[in-house]
């Protein structure tokens, strides 16, 4: 096997003096430790971080010293006699003999003191001594005790070793898929991964062709007095598991100081919460078939097998199920023959109830719902396009933090943060105020419409019956398929650590919180308990828990507003005021800093949990939105305002905006807001940026958004509102299966990551749209259909 002569390696040394832009002068060299030592000091400067030579020593003495060495230089027992002579015996093969009946002969031997413990052997020995002077020896005999047979794990180690010393193939591409001291360890790279598909793809053959072992996959994780310091991949056979590996420590002089521990990978079996979930879906799957094929055949029948009718008929059903109602199109005849057919003659509300129950889940009739972009007289089509745009937002915020511990260079997110056109994206949580502001003000624009058109009347029951079946369905079977069959999407060198279904104990991931706190889920708590957002099921489902609370109490207040106008604005100003009570409380009594990375464990950020996922400091911008929602209840269609006014209420909004996602750029550079300053832009943020949507939704609404109101009513933003709940829910499970399965890290760049960006928006709509068509909507459609509810509060 190949290796580097010192010759080589300090004439390499010479080349990189020669060739380095960064030294005045040639140093001499003149050994090869000198000449390691120049090349590590040319790659490597002074810095915080612990030294590249020292990283390389760990990583050999921790990690490949008890992997690559002989198991016997590291499982051996020494019995020491007088001066010359060591007996060695391993482990491997200690365990389990049987000795032969045997006569031994001991001649002109000094023995000093010993203790010698014999265990697990059946012996039958008769000595003769002559000439011998024994001192205190103590000879302990345990007999016929039986311990477990030496590890597979062992062996096959000591196999591979012996393997790459032969320069077998299999075992070269097993030690060249090892982590190695990869380029920019001052840019923070701390994870070599290796090559897991090279690994994944190796095993011993024996002759004959069967297969001895096969390679997997570790990662073998350093710690430093319980502080993470670098993560190397290892291939080891696969009888290897993590306790095994566990317990090949390196020296002692290190691993009083540090430590490391094993994750690897494995292909998980279906787990029967797996199976129950398949089977769940094959029979959704089933319904859907069947209630799309005897759509199409009913259409088919009634043309009389004319293609020229189908256009028609989708017109017709999408007309049928727009917000505001059937269309006016519902008696169009189609001719056939001679006898016109009408379209009306064909609707499910005409068939038998196991007729319509399968005709909820044609993928023609949901398709065609989703898909129309038609709206009915008096909606609110700005709306639309705030709606997509906000989680366009969202998405793009979560292409740069999701992927934050896979970058090959990390500390650039520093550099990042602190440039002025990066505000926009670090800033980008403010698009789940959007999200807020827009339920309020839907819920109470629609809620006061229904209690006019019903002579001020609310049904309670159905009001929060509706709202509860209409999210939770589709909300539980993400969380079913996430929870189960995630592990089985793809592989990598993280992703089965990530997505291990069953974790070594004391080890948690996403799934093991959904197989624990779900439930909260179900009762839309989960931003309440369990208490830290990263121990939730569905992290990012906190928005959720959020909405339906402020869902709850809303209709109090809605019901004031309608019967008794100022105890309504009573109301509502308690509850703004009591939010912006508790935002100044919780700021001074965390000390919640505006900045956005702290390396201080202590200090809380503005997106810590305390602040950022309750419900008592996150409804300001839902508040907000209830009161544009009675505005526009109340004056919509006679509100006419001045030319210059219009324009003041958009540069007052632009800059309110642009001073609440922007504000925060001096924190970069040395401009720290004061205490007092940081405390008034965490009370009043989130409430100024719900302020400055309203100016542009008010506006758009009521005809003075200019080309503002073109783009966001634009058509085109219709359907992809109403599969944006399932693309909210889909986009982050898109996103990890997609990064935690790349085969290497991420060098962070711009472009990149807009490419990033982009495909996760596609893909996340994509299958939006699949998931809206085979389940929201039909779900909707069963809710409607068994509790015979017409027009939706």
């Amino acid at each position: 096997m190949w290796t580097p002569t010192k010759k080589m390696i300090v004439t390499a040394a010479l080349i990189l003096a020669v060739t380095s832009c960064c030294h005045a002068q040639i140093q001499v060299i003149r050994t090869e430790n000198e000449a390691m030592n120049f090349i590590a000091q040319q790659r490597y400067r002074k810095t915080d971080y612990v030294k590249a030579e020292e990283l390389q020593a760990i990583v050999h003495d921790l990690v490949l010293q008890p992997l690559l060495y002989s198991t016997e230089q590291l499982v051996t027992n020494e019995t020491p006699t007088t001066g010359k002579s060591e007996t060695t015996t391993t482990n491997a093969t200690k365990r389990n003999m049987t000795a032969e009946p045997t006569t031994m002969t001991v001649t002109n031997v000094t023995m000093e003191p010993i203790t010698m413990i014999v265990t697990n052997m059946t012996i039958e020995t008769t000595m003769t001594v002559q000439n011998t002077t024994m001192e205190a020896t103590t000879m302990m005999i345990v007999t016929e005790i039986t311990e477990e047979p030496a590890s597979q794990c062992f062996i096959d180690l000591e196999t591979f070793r012996s393997d790459i010393l032969r320069a077998e193939h299999y075992a070269l591409m097993m030690l060249d898929s090892y982590g190695k001291i990869p380029p920019g360890i001052l840019q923070g790279n701390k994870l070599w991964l290796g090559l897991y598909d090279q690994c994944s793809n190796q095993s011993r053959q024996l002759d004959g062709g069967r297969e001895n072992f096969k390679a997997v996959y570790c990662l073998a994780s350093v710690t430093e007095k319980n502080q993470p310091l670098l993560s190397v991949g290892v291939c080891v056979p696969d009888s290897c598991k993590s306790t095994d590996l566990a317990e090949l420590i390196g020296s002692d002089s290190v691993k009083n100081v540090f430590s490391v521990s094993y994750s690897c990978s494995k292909t998980p079996d279906y787990t029967p919460a797996a199976i129950v979930c398949l089977i769940f879906l094959s029979f959704l799957g089933l319904f859907i078939m069947v209630g799309t094929m005897y759509d199409f055949l009913r259409r088919y029948e009634v043309l009389g097998g004319r293609r020229d009718g189908f256009e028609a008929l989708a017109e017709d059903h999408r007309a049928d199920h727009t917000i505001n109602g059937p269309s006016s199109d519902k008696n169009v005849k189609i001719s056939n023959g001679d006898a016109p057919i009408s379209i009306q003659n064909i609707k499910p509300e005409n068939e038998r109830f196991i007729v319509k129950f399968i005709l909820c889940f044609s993928l023609l009739i949901n398709g065609s719902k989703i898909l129309n972009t038609k709206q009915g007289e008096g909606s609110l089509g700005a709306l639309n396009g705030i709606r997509v745009l906000s989680l366009w937002w969202v998405i793009l915020g979560h292409t740069y933090i999701f992927p934050e511990t896979l970058f090959s260079n990390p500390t650039i997110i520093v550099d990042i943060l602190s440039r002025f056109t990066f505000q926009a994206v670090g800033n980008a949580t403010f698009s789940v105020d959007s999200f807020f502001f827009l339920s309020g003000l839907l819920v109470t624009y629609l809620t006061l419409k229904y209690l006019r058109n019903n002579n001020g009347k609310l049904n309670w029951v159905m009001f929060y019956v509706h709202r509860y079946l209409r999210l939770t369905p589709v909300y539980m079977l993400v969380i079913f398929f996430f929870a189960t069959l995630t592990p089985y999407l793809a592989t990598g060198p993280i992703y089965s650590i990530v997505f291990d279904p069953n974790p070594a104990p004391g080890i948690e991931n996403q799934l093991t919180y959904c197989q624990d706190y779900w439930w909260t889920n179900l009762l839309y708590i989960n931003n309440l308990y369990p208490s830290s957002l990263q121990t939730e099921c569905l992290a990012w489902s906190w928005y959720l828990a959020n909405d339906m609370q402020f869902f709850i109490i809303s209709p109090f207040v809605i019901y004031l507003l309608y019967h008794y106008f100022f105890a309504g604005v009573v109301a509502w100003s308690i509850l703004l005021i009591t939010s912006f009570g508790s935002l100044i409380g919780v700021s001074i009594k965390y000390n919640i800093t505006t900045y956005a990375l702290s390396l201080n464990p202590n200090v809380k950020t503005f997106g810590a949990d305390e602040i950022y996922v309750r419900p008592w400091t996150r409804i300001p911008p839902y508040l907000v939105g209830m009161a544009v929602g009675y505005i526009l209840y109340k004056y919509l269609g006679r509100v006419r305002m001045r030319r210059h006014v219009a324009i003041m209420g958009w540069i007052a909004a632009t800059g309110i905006g642009l001073a609440v996602v922007y504000g925060l750029y001096g924190n970069y550079h040395g401009n720290l807001l004061s205490e007092g300053a940081s405390v008034v832009y965490i009370t009043l943020s989130r409430f100024s940026w719900a302020v400055a949507l309203a100016w542009v939704a008010f506006a758009c609404v009521t005809g003075y958004g200019g080309p503002v109101n073109s783009l966001l009513s634009w058509s085109v933003w219709i359907p992809l509102a109403r599969i944006s709940y399932c693309a909210y829910l889909l986009h982050p499970i898109i996103m990890f299966v997609f990064y935690y399965s790349l085969p290497t890290l991420i060098y962070f760049s711009d472009f990149l990551l807009i490419y990033f960006f982009l495909g996760h928006v596609v893909l996340s709509y994509a299958a939006a749209f699949v998931l809206s068509v085979c389940s929201e909507a039909p779900f909707m459609a069963l809710e409607k259909l068994f509790l015979k509810r017409g027009k939706s509060v």
